[in-house]
């Protein structure tokens, strides 16, 4: 119960922010003077983007599911991506998302296995284009972003670390079976000693061993298919530049044109590699911070903390209401197929 208050506690803090900066610093009379004005074409084109970030997901998982022998249909595709970008947007690291993904596919009769299978691919697919997306566009601009931003180097560098670790980590438990059935054993065990896991227990070992065998074989499988890989990472791509274009659609909204393009390209991929660090749900407060500290160079007085609250309200707060719904609305055949 204590623990439930308390992640409760941490997803209001981190939903509350964004607005408790932007009414810290003007009235809420300004900020809506500053909305009237703007120009809506742009921000319905920004949220549009973020429509199409969201499909290129769907995409995404569609085609490793019938990779693997499932007529989904790309709407339950989508419903999967929703689920995901909700449980992404409420939990530390974004680590709840891929959990969630899984047993609402297993609601959808697609085994532990299989789902764990799809899920895996897409997130080392989405990490692997990140990280060389992220540090191609780095390379060239960070010369500029450095002769401004104080320290920038280390938290560049760590976030590029982050990406590249969970692609290591996920490539460990996807073709390493020896150590990642070690691991697993041993948190079994652990689960089973402090009465987690209940039943029988000969019974829910080879479960896992069975999963975990079907789970490897479906790895190695897609080694041998790399037109798969190949259209995956050509939709990822697809997938991040819409996401890292929304912060010049916030710009031009606001009736401004000085700077480029890839200037504020360049600046929302920096946002989110050194965002990539903050362990709250949302990395509340970092990406705030972040990207007060890129936007202002872009957006004159108080205008950077509106354009902030609506990149927020874009990239975020979306996530979490679309998402929220289609986990309530996702097929959910039964509790017990799932356990």
């Amino acid at each position: 119960m204590k623990k439930n208050i308390f992640n409760l506690i941490i997803i209001i803090v981190s939903l509350a922010v964004p607005f408790v900066l932007v009414f810290s610093t003007q009235s809420i009379g300004n900020l809506l003077h500053q909305i009237s004005r703007l120009d809506t074409r742009w921000i319905i084109l920004a949220f549009l983007f973020m429509f199409l970030y969201w499909f290129f997901e769907a995409l995404s998982l569609h085609i490793i599911s019938v990779f693997h022998g499932f007529k989904e249909k790309v709407s339950n595709s989508f419903s999967y991506t929703m689920v995901g970008q909700f449980f992404n947007s409420i939990t530390p690291f974004q680590s709840g998302g891929q959990p969630a993904q899984v047993v609402y596919m297993m609601k959808n009769d697609i085994d532990s296995a299989n789902a764990s299978s799809i899920v895996m691919l897409k997130f080392v697919a989405f990490q692997s284009v990140l990280t060389i997306y992220s540090l191609v566009v780095i390379i060239f601009t960070f010369n500029d972003f450095n002769a401004r931003i104080p320290y920038l180097l280390p938290f560049t560098v760590l976030g590029l670390a982050v990406h590249a670790s969970m692609i290591g980590i996920s490539m460990l438990f996807s073709y390493n079976r020896t150590l990642t059935e070690k691991i697993l054993k041993f948190v079994f065990k652990v689960l089973k000693k402090i009465r987690i896991i209940k039943g029988d227990e000969v019974e829910a070992e080879k479960k896992l061993e069975d999963s975990l065998s079907k789970f490897h074989d479906n790895a190695f499988l897609l080694k041998k298919n790399p037109k798969l890989l190949i259209e995956l990472f050509i939709l990822t791509m697809i997938q991040l530049s819409f996401f890292f274009a929304i912060p010049y659609l916030i710009y031009r909204g606001f009736g401004t044109d000085s700077s480029s393009f890839f200037e504020l390209f360049a600046a929302a991929v920096f946002i989110a590699t050194v965002i990539s660090i903050i362990p709250l749900p949302g990395a509340a407060g970092g990406a705030e911070i972040s990207s007060y500290t890129f936007f202002h160079f872009f957006f004159e007085g108080n205008a950077v903390f509106t354009a902030m609250l609506l990149w927020r309200i874009i990239t975020f707060y979306s996530c979490i209401g679309f998402g929220g719904l289609f986990t309530v609305i996702c097929p959910n055949k039964s509790k017990k197929e799932a356990s």
